[in-house]
């Protein structure tokens, strides 16, 4: 059925109102809206000036790659990035026009100049040289092959595009440096604790069904596992948004001004704790869930061969029970990372995080050696899943506080 005038009218509105809403957000409040217009408007600057300059010190009459150079470096993200894009921006334009030049040489035929400067281009632009830039290669030596002008064969056209190129890195450069250059460490600090504070929510709802039920519901688990998964992506998410407010601090004369600390010290060995602790996380999610279709078959078999169903396949009450309090250790640890990154740091001067779980984790331990199968040779199915559990949770808890739990 096709969608009505009505919810066609609503989605046009939503979009038409959706610019004023960046807009008012940006101007209302600091955050990703705002760090985008003033990125913009420096990139317009950029180009501007960046034209401007090109036209007066090289007399050039079109220098349209020096504002394209320009906006270029003033979006990358961070200062670093537009310094170290600097030289790769020029290696890649050099070897456009060198490629221009040659091509324009060659043939008189502009169509067969564009084939040969596309075919060698995105060849040539594979080098690792030219790094994740390598196709505008063949997009610069297009649009100068494009020209037909007969300055594109000349050798002293081809010096005066790569000066205008240098030109317009040099002005990106310099205005992402200078002006309001972007530093992200508020926005790193809320991505990390956001997730460690919702990783944290997922161990405690999943200790507090395990404490109510006694064993692990098959609905659930399978909501706990698609959870996991996505907490997952989240904790390699926000470790990525560590790493950019590190390199936002790298050539970035703010800091000194500010004295911004590193970031590295704080917020690095927490992220990294973070993504190692959501991945077992996500394996206890999948033994949960094992468990839970194991328990299942056998009572659905029992009932089938019509007999009461028994513990074969099943946890045993105590295990799961010293096994939810162990989650909860768990999650008080991260909620100790979420309120106090620093506590990861190895400077710490403070008992690392997960210290009870610790403990507890050595208790659980002694207490499933002792329900081992012994000389009798009696095995139940639930050991195994006990046993990928227990492996989980101590995974979690010895990169949580750097010490193995004592058997």
């Amino acid at each position: 059925m096709p969608p009505s005038v009505r919810t066609l009218s609503g989605r046009a509105r939503r979009q038409v109102l959706r610019p004023p809403r960046f807009l008012a957000r940006a101007a209302r409040s600091s955050g990703p809206e705002r760090e985008a217009v003033i990125q913009a408007a420096k990139a317009a600057a950029a180009a501007a000036l960046a034209w401007l300059l090109a036209r007066w010190v090289l007399q050039a009459p079109q220098p349209f790659l020096a504002p394209y150079a320009a906006v270029f470096m003033v979006v990358q993200v961070t200062v670093y990035r537009s310094v170290r894009d600097a030289g790769q921006q020029l290696a890649v334009v050099t070897a456009g026009v060198v490629l221009a030049l040659a091509a324009t040489l060659l043939t008189s035929q502009v169509v067969v100049g564009l084939a040969l400067v596309v075919l060698v281009g995105l060849l040539i632009g594979r080098l690792r040289t030219f790094g994740e830039h390598g196709q505008w290669v063949a997009v610069t030596a297009l649009i100068l092959v494009g020209e037909a002008e007969p300055a594109a064969s000349s050798p002293l056209h081809a010096v005066v595009r790569l000066a205008e190129i240098a030109v317009g890195a040099g002005v990106g450069v310099v205005v992402n440096m200078l002006v309001l250059p972007p530093v992200y460490q508020r926005d790193a600090r809320e991505a990390l604790t956001g997730a460690v504070a919702r990783q944290a929510d997922l161990l405690r709802g999943m200790a507090a069904s395990l404490r109510e039920d006694g064993e692990p519901r098959e609905d659930l688990a399978h909501e706990w596992l698609h959870r996991a998964r996505a907490l997952a992506d989240e904790a390699r998410r926000a470790r990525d948004s560590v790493a950019w407010a590190r390199e936002s601090l790298r050539l970035n004369p703010l800091r000194r001004r500010d004295r911004t600390p590193d970031p590295t010290a704080t917020l690095g060995p927490a992220a990294d704790a973070l993504v190692e602790v959501a991945g077992h996380v996500l394996d206890l999610a999948e033994a949960t869930v094992e468990a839970a279709e194991q328990q299942d078959a056998a009572r659905a078999d029992a009932a089938e061969e019509g007999r009461e169903a028994d513990d074969e396949g099943c946890l045993d009450p105590m295990f799961v029970g010293s096994f939810a309090d162990l989650l909860d250790h768990l999650a008080s640890a991260l909620e100790e990372v979420r309120d106090d990154p620093g506590a990861m740091s190895p400077q710490a001067d403070r008992h690392p995080p997960g210290s009870g779980a610790l403990e507890l984790m050595g208790a659980v331990h002694r207490e499933a050696a002792r329900r081992l199968p012994g000389a009798s040779g009696e095995v139940r199915t639930g050991w195994s899943v006990e046993g990928a559990l227990l492996s989980a949770a101590q995974r979690a808890v010895t990169d949580l506080t750097g010490r193995r739990p004592g058997r």
